[in-house]
């Protein structure tokens, strides 16, 4: 079986916002279903996990996104393992047109931990060295740039019904969009993201009293996190562009 996976997309409606554009969660999904199916069908997906109670843990997303645009029509995702330690495994993905053009890449970290204790356990006799891939990924793991300051904006969330996924934890791109609403739409209106980078520091569970702040740090980059009574769940780095056409995008 070849080590990398080739997964072809075709936006619906239902994954485009006002701008008729991809949102960053949908696209998110695109490459975590396709993480899915390439650990399935190698031996060490989800249900695979499960047999040694186990289970796998995004620990850390970065996308970088070259054509907004074009990530609307259909697109190929390709995905492969860059490497493996003891706890950790690093997952890559170039997404393109179908002709191959390069219209963004992704980073990943994942982590193994026991289903009961959710404690990192080793992952070297899973098989995952067999399929390292040295393929080029031009986005490295950058520190987080941590404000000493108070953020500029804070707003309250509980963790709801909608937000769960199967293992009934705080889905992972349910993150991603409860940060990307504290920004106000005047934002979306002038500019497209160009990278986001996220990183999961704990569990949110049903019920949970959270709170989303951000805090800008230049003219097109912030940085954001979801608190738990002070203490960060997850945090994320935003960056914008300016788009082309500039103030153009209305409501019909």
């Amino acid at each position: 079986m070849e080590k990398t996976g080739t997964y072809n997309y075709q936006a619906e409606v239902y994954s485009l916002d006002f701008r008729r554009q991809l949102t960053i969660p949908a696209l998110s999904n695109y490459l975590l279903y396709a993480a899915t199916c390439h650990a399935a069908s190698r031996g060490f997906g989800f249900d695979d996990m499960a047999k040694r109670n186990m289970l796998w843990v995004l620990s850390r997303l970065i996308i970088d996104i070259y054509d907004q645009e074009r990530l609307s029509g259909p697109i190929r995702v390709i995905t492969w393992i860059e490497g493996v330690d003891r706890i950790m495994t690093y997952r890559c993905f170039e997404i393109t047109t179908p002709q191959g053009e390069t219209l963004g890449f992704a980073r990943s970290s994942w982590a193994g931990l026991n289903h009961d204790t959710r404690r990192p356990v080793s992952l070297e006799n899973l098989g995952l060295q067999d399929y390292i891939v040295d393929r080029h990924c031009p986005i490295t793991f950058d520190k987080f740039v941590t404000p000493t300051d108070a953020p500029e904006y804070a707003i309250p969330y509980t963790v709801k019904y909608s937000d769960l996924d199967m293992n009934g934890h705080f889905n992972s791109v349910k993150y991603m969009e409860a940060i990307l609403d504290i920004f106000d739409i005047e934002r979306y209106r002038t500019h497209s993201i160009s990278r986001f980078d996220i990183m999961y520091l704990a569990e949110g569970f049903y019920g949970m009293e959270l709170i989303v702040n951000r805090k800008q740090i230049n003219d097109n980059e912030y940085v954001a996190s979801i608190c738990k009574e002070g203490k960060p769940i997850c945090r994320a780095n935003v960056r914008f562009r300016a788009m082309d056409n500039g103030q153009l995008i209305m409501f019909e």
